[in-house]
């Protein structure tokens, strides 16, 4: 049992799973990460423009720092664009020699592998 997971609206934070009503009137984004620092929660994982991830039509989380799961607590194996800091997937020509990874945001495409190692 992980920490709850949250959606923002306007200026509130709600319970992903059960819709309710966590806290309002955390009107910028460092605000809600601040309440999420000091409560048991997590809020979506945003690319660096402020959109959130979608999967499948589900928020993405991130759990312990590298961690992907969705609302549903269905873990996913994703990286984050060195770019435009969106979700990145993997390519579906996967070969022996090589793990490319596409950015859904942008479409930079870099090997996963590398940019393990620099990071």
């Amino acid at each position: 049992m992980g920490p709850t997971k949250v959606i923002v609206k306007r200026d509130a934070l709600y319970d992903v799973n059960t819709g309710a009503l966590l806290k309002a009137g955390l009107a910028t984004q460092k605000e809600q990460e601040d309440y999420a620092t000091h409560h048991y929660i997590v809020l979506p994982v945003l690319d660096h423009a402020g959109r959130p991830w979608l999967l499948d039509g589900k928020p993405v989380y991130c759990l312990r720092g590298s961690r992907y799961e969705t609302s549903d607590d269905e873990v996913v194996h994703l990286a984050r664009c060195p770019d435009c800091g969106g979700m990145c997937i993997s390519t579906d020509e996967v070969t022996m020699e090589r793990d490319c990874i596409r950015c859904t945001g942008c479409g930079h495409e870099f090997e996963s592998r590398l940019e393990m190692m620099e990071s």
